[in-house]
């Protein structure tokens, strides 16, 4: 069913002044066909008192419903999911997330997402271990048990895994250590700063390497910690924003916003090495 991937208020607010059912009440205050309403609760664009919820139900007086109505979509169809699974054991998975598509469920949506299209290909419940941006691709663990996250978040949480990107920059960064300051916040872009002050998140990476590639340039960067958008905005901050990250500064070129040249190159952890080469020529 087609829904629009943007649309002006899309989020509707309700309060309910009498008891009535969930779809009947929704069919009558939106003026929305029942296949449309159904959809939308499939997807788990609907909420009743700020819970998601996935069927019809019984709704009382003063019950807080809230519909995404047009819910941001994302291409899960067009995967090859099986064609993702670069290793997998009894504790864990190891995929090449494609670009464009999120790790885990959005606040509007609940099935296009990494973890739960494997998890029904794999009919097993995957848990997530890690976050990668949706226009970041690479590699990526998901724990198929919770002792394994467990585990896994405490490697994270000791600097335990080491985790190399390669980027593409239309400028050359400067190699060694950088060190910034990432202000706390739920928005985007981060807003970095060179200087330590209340409230924010120290941010560490490494650029181990940078060559020339074409008009371009490849550089190999080891994560030191893992903010959200870090390795974006720090390059941002640089002056050198990657290629297709427009919000950071970056041109368009050869990618766009649902695909930018940031990939997950090296995951590494106790015993276990894994490497993939990034999807873009270079």
């Amino acid at each position: 069913m087609a829904i629009s991937f943007n649309h002006p208020n899309s989020t509707r607010h309700f309060l309910v002044s009498h008891t009535t059912f969930l779809l009947p009440f929704l069919i009558s205050e939106l003026n929305m066909p029942l296949e449309t309403l159904s959809f939308l609760l499939s997807l788990g664009s609907i909420y009743v008192n700020k819970k998601r919820v996935f069927e019809n139900r019984a709704l009382v007086a003063k019950d807080y419903v809230r519909v995404h109505v047009f819910p941001k979509r994302f291409p899960v169809l067009d995967i090859d999911w099986k064609s993702l699974i670069h290793f997998q054991n009894e504790n864990f998975l190891v995929i090449n997330k494609p670009p464009g598509i999120p790790v885990h469920e959005t606040l509007d949506n609940y099935e296009e997402n990494i973890t739960r299209q494997l998890s029904h290909y794999l009919k097993t419940t995957l848990l997530v271990t890690q976050r990668l941006d949706v226009p970041v691709s690479g590699l990526f663990i998901l724990a198929k048990t919770k002792s394994f996250q467990s585990f896994f978040n405490r490697l994270l949480a000791s600097h335990q895994i080491t985790k190399h990107y390669h980027a593409l920059t239309a400028f050359c960064p400067p190699a060694g250590l950088h060190t910034h300051f990432m202000e706390k916040s739920l928005s985007a872009p981060k807003i970095l700063s060179e200087t330590f002050s209340e409230n924010h998140l120290r941010c560490e990476l490494e650029i181990l390497s940078t060559t020339a590639s074409g008009p371009h340039y490849l550089s190999t960067i080891h994560l030191l910690t893992g903010r959200t958008h870090q390795i974006r905005a720090q390059l941002s901050a640089l002056e050198c924003p990657i290629l297709g990250d427009t919000l950071y500064g970056g041109t368009s070129d050869l990618f766009s916003i649902k695909k930018i040249a940031l990939h997950s190159t090296c995951l590494s952890f106790r015993e276990f090495n894994f490497s993939l080469p990034p999807p873009w020529p270079h």
